[in-house]
């Protein structure tokens, strides 16, 4: 094994140039480094959170974690949502949208489902304390 596959140093250990920016580039603490460099990566210690700082960053941007990004209210231009396909019924079930998205994806959740019967409705479904629908109407 090596420092670079993640060993630790222990007493004796060299290190090169690159495996001390490898270390100071990915950094675990309570507090930001103040004199970050672009690619600089940073996981706080207090909430488990990671953090990148880009050469266009006007700080530290937060990186999206599934377990750990519930607070977040990311914005990104031109999201683009996955269409399940589905043959559901008219509006669909809640047991319909469990069986495509799961029994309890967690509040917030949304969904598109395109209806693979013959009437091809397109359903929004949120999950908040249950399964809400919402059949979207083609554009003339």
């Amino acid at each position: 094994m090596a420092l670079s596959d993640g060993d630790d140093y222990v007493l004796g250990s060299f290190g090169t140039f690159q495996q001390w920016n490898r270390m100071k580039n990915h950094w675990r603490d309570s507090a930001a480094p103040t004199n970050p460099q672009p690619g600089m990566l940073f996981s706080d210690e207090d909430d488990d959170k990671l953090f990148h700082y880009g050469e266009d960053s006007a700080g530290w941007d937060e990186v999206l974690q599934e377990s750990r990004s519930q607070d977040a209210v990311p914005i990104f231009d031109n999201l683009i949502l996955d269409v399940d396909a589905a043959d559901v019924t008219d509006p669909p079930t809640s047991a319909e949208l469990s069986a495509i998205f799961g029994s309890d994806p967690g509040d917030g959740f949304i969904g598109l489902i395109q209806d693979t019967s013959s009437a091809g409705s397109l359903y929004l479904a949120v999950f908040n304390n249950g399964w809400w629908v919402l059949e979207f109407t083609a554009a003339a």
